[in-house]
């Protein structure tokens, strides 16, 4: 079974008659008759009650199934990938950039798998970065005293983008003791990914686009 809508193509129309013809109106008839069953059809499909599985939206998931250290503290680093398992109209460049297609408003899911390997007070910030540029007020802070112990930092956030623009998450600590811990497959569990990054459509792009704060 094909899950997707057939979008019909443009019907061949026939050439005109000099004169009135029945079999010319009738063969054109058909033409248009089958054409207009045809959109019937695939309207028919998007408008039902699961119509919403026929859409094909820009998605993407990227993870990282190594290790993200930090050289120094209090300096922001892009987030890091390394693998895609979706990605419709939604790319990964350069392991840290996600480059959008088609413009539209995205929501994004990250979540990220912290370890220390003390247990002094540690703190996290992670922010957006749009085509180079940090947006205001993105920041979101988290605190680790784990020592050898995992901590999952999570966010979920909308933010519009145009076609060809790219978003970066960015990470600071103030201690380098602190990592984004990948961990291989393990008896009885498959592997560990340090970041997990999700992006789904939601919506068009606004007319007139907000301005980050």
């Amino acid at each position: 079974m094909v899950q997707r809508i057939v979008s019909p193509a443009p019907p061949s129309l026939p050439l005109g008659t000099e004169q009135y013809e029945r079999r010319y109106q009738d063969q054109f008839s058909n033409v248009l008759r089958l054409y207009f069953n045809q959109l019937k059809n695939a309207l028919s499909q998007l408008f039902g009650p699961n119509g919403g599985q026929y859409i094909d939206c820009p998605n993407g998931l990227f993870f990282n199934t190594g290790n993200q250290t930090f050289a120094a503290a209090n300096t922001g680093y892009p987030i890091e990938f390394n693998q895609t398992y979706l990605h419709n109209a939604v790319d990964l460049v350069s392991s840290t950039r996600i480059v959008i297609s088609i413009s539209g408003v995205y929501n994004f899911q990250y979540t990220g798998q912290l370890k220390g390997t003390n247990a002094s007070s540690k703190s996290i910030w992670v922010w957006i970065r749009r085509n180079g540029v940090d947006i205001g007020y993105s920041t979101r802070a988290y605190t680790s005293t784990l020592n050898n112990e995992y901590k999952n930092i999570d966010w979920n956030f909308d933010i519009d983008m145009a076609a060809g623009e790219y978003l970066e998450m960015v990470i600071a600590v103030n201690d380098t003791s602190v990592q984004l811990e990948a961990e291989v497959p393990t008896a009885p569990h498959p592997g560990m990914a340090s970041s997990v990054l999700t992006i789904n459509f939601i919506a068009p792009l606004p007319d007139v686009r907000p301005t980050p704060p």
